[in-house]
């Protein structure tokens, strides 16, 4: 196990150049799905490519779940999880909010692993009882509780059921939150909560296993992630509602929270 945590890190810092070294030539972009909003690009592929090659290079035929490929996983075993660019929209776009992912779990918990913006150098990683880093340094979350205080990242999602409940969700945090802000990247985001940088995020469609990485980063940093049932969120490869926050005083807070539309 020990030599897991220093492969993530070589590996997703590798993955990083060789992605900012595929930006500069020409990729194409097409859609999953028939969702012309939810996009894939070939340099997505190669970079899904470039880690599970590393994966299979060091530790055989260990399972590996991609975002890109969605292959099926014992939820009992111990396995890989991969986005090889959590954010494609923003890359696609020149935004440079956007990451690659890299986690090692066991039975659906996140035991270790590493978010990296290759444009910011910003590596973000954990270990599971060790603690959650930021380059090296150790991170934690804020120690704000009230809404009036809390910068909110908030995505309510492509899902029509989920409008009303996040058009008034956004309502409220106009006139409530100190700001309130959409970045687009999932796993990024949860780093910023984890490292104090931002006090909630709530997504109202977020495949968790895609970015498991995130959710253990931000638990190892001191912060909490609930449904809107107020149950700690469990891993899934199905799209969920996730509301993660410093502390269950202020998603109590912010789940609480509407205005008449």
């Amino acid at each position: 196990m020990n030599d897991r945590y220093p492969f993530i890190l070589q590996t997703i810092q590798e993955a990083g150049v060789l992605l900012l070294s595929l930006r500069q030539e020409k990729f194409e972009v097409s859609t999953k799905g028939g969702d012309p909003r939810d996009l894939v690009t070939t340099v997505d592929l190669a970079i899904d490519n470039f880690i599970k090659s590393k994966i299979k290079e060091k530790f055989g035929d260990e399972s590996i779940y991609s975002e890109e490929s969605k292959e099926q996983i014992d939820p009992v075993g111990s396995f890989w999880s991969i986005d090889p660019i959590d954010g494609t929209s923003n890359f696609v776009r020149g935004i440079p909010h956007f990451a690659v992912c890299l986690t090692y779990l066991n039975g659906y918990e996140p035991l270790m692993g590493a978010v990296y913006n290759p444009v910011t150098k910003d590596l973000f990683s954990f270990q599971k009882g060790s603690g959650a880093f930021l380059n090296s340094r150790k991170i934690f979350v804020s120690t704000i509780s009230r809404i009036s205080d809390a910068y909110v990242l908030l995505h309510i999602g492509r899902r029509e059921e989920l409008r009303d409940w996040g058009i008034k969700l956004q309502c409220f945090l106009l006139g409530a939150a100190k700001k309130n802000i959409n970045l687009g990247s999932s796993a990024l985001d949860l780093c910023f909560l984890a490292a104090g940088r931002v006090d909630a995020v709530i997504y109202g469609s977020l495949t968790t296993l895609d970015v498991a990485v995130a959710l253990g980063l931000v638990r190892e940093a001191g912060g909490e992630i609930y449904t809107l049932q107020g149950e700690p969120v469990s891993l899934s490869s199905k799209p969920q509602t996730i509301l993660a926050s410093t502390s269950r005083v202020l998603f109590e807070e912010i789940n609480r929270g509407s205005c008449p539309i």
